[in-house]
């Protein structure tokens, strides 16, 4: 196993003191009374919910939009704007809306900015990249203020998945080449301040009652470098961090009174991708020795500290279309070597073969490039290791500028998704199969899996499907991670979602003394 970590937990935690000492017991930035301060990787791209595609983007719109159904914590679909769905027929939705919903700046929310927002997503001259989402949506009516029907092309089993739009008001300008203006929502918050590289900050919506407790407003600091943002923590101007903090840093932090480490089952499935634009890719010998190549479970045991469970698909064990019984990888180098010399690429004289990718990845991904770097390197494979900045990461994957990457799928709740990422006609800007990968039976099945309303006879599909995506590895599994939070002790009532949505933080109950008061 190779060298995973630059620093000794003992280091890090001299590291972290000697930071602490550094900054004087400094007063923590002053935010207004009764806000609490999340740190976060990474700006959010796009804060516009009908262009915005990355996570960070994703989680905060949640905050701030409405749509007409969402997720709860069991990952069952609960009404949200809409307060009685109907299906009368195999084609038709019927969504009865909340007749009390008002945006942030006091409009009422009805039926025409829904339709709006739909529409505006789905005009081709958008550039959204949801719009393959919404395929199958036939029409949108509206036959009075409070009730819109969706009607499908066919029958169409994900239709539900359609209605978590977050909702904009009508003719709300289209913004999908960044965050300019203010995005206006009905959500529990509202954007009232974002600099890129900085902060994104909101404040409670005014026309929502509020909660005893609940937060006044949230200042997403965006910090990216791990360190600073346990630092953060241990100083106390940062209240809670969620997924972002360095798995070798938690024992550090469990240990601080002040502080609360908590672990969850998540949903987020780390994944190894391929480009099969490239002819060597192609060959399933090689995307198999790959995958032999990978030790997961030292991955999962020391650079992640146990803080993920190993995966054998998309879909974790708390869905209900989750099947375990499809072939897995073992950690086995020995057969690795021997599918490579049976794919023509045996060892040279220096014990390499000639086989070099390029592996992109963001700065926060560089440390697993390495392990994967020096973990092929011992089949003979040599991995190029490009690091880039997220917007610059993304891009180029979107473009299918890359050989091997790994990235994560975040809110995967209907296997819908294996439509979305592996049938052969949703290569970008279409869909989101960014390693132009095509199977004709992959496409038949996932095509039948979204037609088939009999829950029964879909679940026997996507296990076909898991077998089949298994078995042909257009990904390589890698893992479900854990939802880490790590917060100050005071802070309570927070009930994190499976699929990591910071929707929870509207549930915190209690606060701690004012933020301008901490970290004296």
């Amino acid at each position: 196993m190779p060298r995973l970590f630059p620093f000794s937990l003992p280091t890090l935690a001299l590291l972290i003191s000697a930071l602490l000492c550094g900054a004087g017991c400094r007063r923590a930035a002053t935010i207004p009374p009764g806000y609490i301060q999340v740190d976060i990787e990474t700006s959010p791209l796009n804060l516009d919910p009908r262009f915005a595609t990355d996570a960070i983007s994703g989680r905060i719109d949640e905050l701030m939009f409405d749509s007409l159904v969402r997720l709860d914590q069991h990952q069952r679909f609960v009404g949200d704007l809409a307060d009685q769905i109907e299906r009368p027929g195999p084609t038709r939705l019927v969504f009865h809306l909340r007749r009390d919903v008002r945006f942030s700046d006091g409009r009422p929310l009805t039926a025409r900015d829904i339709k709006y927002t739909y529409e505006s997503t789905i005009d081709p001259r958008s550039l959204s990249s949801k719009r393959a989402g919404f395929a199958e949506l036939a029409a949108i009516d509206t036959p009075d203020d409070f009730t819109v029907v969706f009607t499908t092309r066919g029958p169409y089993a994900p239709a539900l998945e359609m209605a978590m739009l977050g909702i904009v008001p009508n003719g709300a300008a289209a913004r999908p080449r960044g965050t300019v203006g203010t995005p206006l929502g009905s959500g529990p918050f509202m954007l009232t301040a974002f600099v890129r590289d900085d902060q994104v900050l909101l404040r409670r919506n005014p026309y929502l009652p509020a909660t005893a407790g609940t937060p006044a407003g949230i200042r997403f600091k965006i910090v990216p470098d791990p360190t600073v943002r346990a630092l953060e923590l241990v100083e106390g101007s940062c209240d809670l961090a969620e997924n972002n903090i360095e798995p070798d840093l938690l024992a550090y932090l469990g240990r601080k009174p002040a502080l609360v480490v908590d672990r969850y089952p998540g949903t987020a499935y780390q994944y190894l991708a391929f480009n099969f634009r490239d002819a060597r890719l192609r060959d399933l010998r090689v995307r198999q020795a790959i995958a032999y190549a990978i030790d997961r479970r030292a991955i999962i045991d020391h650079l992640r500290d146990r803080t993920a469970r190993a995966a054998s698909g998309m879909l974790s064990p708390e869905n209900e279309y989750y099947r375990g019984d499809v072939k897995l990888y073992p950690y086995d180098p020995t057969t690795a070597d021997r599918l490579l010399d049976a794919a023509g690429y045996p060892r040279a004289a220096d014990g390499m073969r000639a086989l070099e990718f390029v592996y992109k990845t963001t700065p926060e991904g560089a440390r697993l490039a390495e392990v994967f770097q020096a973990m092929l390197r011992r089949v003979g494979i040599q991995l190029r290791v490009r690091v880039n900045e997220f917007g610059t990461f993304y891009g180029d994957i979107a473009r299918g500028n890359f050989d091997l990457t790994s990235m994560q799928w975040v809110g995967i709740n209907d296997p819908h998704h294996y439509y979305m990422v592996f049938d052969s006609r949703m290569t970008p800007p279409r869909g989101l199969n960014r390693g132009d990968y095509a199977n004709p039976e992959m496409d038949r099945l996932v095509e039948a899996g979204d037609a088939e309303l009999n829950s029964d006879r879909r679940r026997a599909i996507y296990l076909k499907v898991q077998q089949l995506a298994a078995a042909d590895l257009p990904y390589v599994s890698l893992w479900w991670q854990d939802n880490v939070v790590v917060m100050q002790r005071g802070l309570d009532g927070l009930r994190p979602y499976p699929n990591g949505s910071l929707r929870s933080l509207t549930d915190i109950t209690s606060r701690r003394e004012p933020t301008s008061e901490r970290a004296r």
